[in-house]
């Protein structure tokens, strides 16, 4: 899946789950982009899932953590991620 075509895709696990939503592929490290000294990390944790923005490896403290509880709306899923990219491109 091509979520924006300036980042480079570390992972990409999530493509399979949005197409096949099964909901076993559901894992901690699902999608990770990486844009300059800016990573989007996607992943499911706690029975949802978590969407961060790390500034230049520092894990901990990230700019921006958002939870998506409803995992069975793919739109509001990759709606999400395709805004991080746009907030990162604007900084």
């Amino acid at each position: 899946m091509l979520y924006n075509q300036n980042f480079k895709i570390n992972l990409d696990d999530l493509s399979e789950y949005l197409t096949a939503f099964d909901k076993s592929l559901l894992k901690e490290d699902m999608l990770q982009l990486e844009y300059k000294n800016y990573i989007i990390d996607f992943g499911f944790y706690n029975n949802q899932f978590t969407l961060y923005i790390i500034k230049n490896y520092n894990w901990e403290k990230t700019i921006k953590k958002e939870y998506i509880s409803n995992i069975d709306d793919t739109k509001i899923i990759v709606d999400k991620i395709n805004q991080y990219c746009y907030e990162i491109l604007s900084y």
